[in-house]
């Protein structure tokens, strides 16, 4: 599973605690992989819905799922692997996921929790690193936005 900073660069998950209120929730501990960057934060996952119920589903098994380390797991027990990931924005992801044992179809639901220690970038760094991470055709929007100013 793939988690951002909010530099633009990836950021390596080094713990997982459960949400002692939500079993179907777990806080991801992240570290930015760029050095200069530093940031270190918390990111939520946990279940939001599911899609569809196989005509398998084991009788008396919840439809839930739950987050061991980092990955995630339909309530069948069986690891599920995630099919796509839909950025609702820059703090918020859906995250689709399909049971490889019962075919249970769900999603869960990735955020921004809170930070750790912040970035060492300056306002300006993280600016340019953000532009540099979105795609061509949104970085010449942005220019042409910005060109009103």
């Amino acid at each position: 599973m793939r988690v951002d900073c909010s530099c633009g660069a990836g950021a390596v998950v080094s713990r997982t605690e459960r949400d002692k209120q939500n079993p179907n929730a777990a806080d991801l501990y992240c570290s930015c992989t760029k050095p200069e960057c530093g940031h270190s934060f918390v990111a939520s996952l946990g279940f939001k819905h599911s899609l569809n119920l196989p005509a398998s589903f084991p009788a008396g098994v919840t439809l839930d799922a739950s987050v061991q380390g980092t990955r995630i797991f339909c309530g069948c027990g069986e690891r599920a692997t995630i099919q796509k990931t839909n950025r609702l924005s820059i703090n918020v992801s859906d995250i689709y996921c399909h049971c490889s044992g019962c075919g249970h179809r769900f999603v869960m639901y990735r955020a921004y929790a809170y930070t750790l220690s912040p970035s060492a970038l300056t306002t300006n760094e993280l600016a340019v690193a953000l532009i540099r991470s979105i795609p061509p055709s949104a970085r010449r929007e942005l220019k042409q936005q910005l060109s009103l100013f």
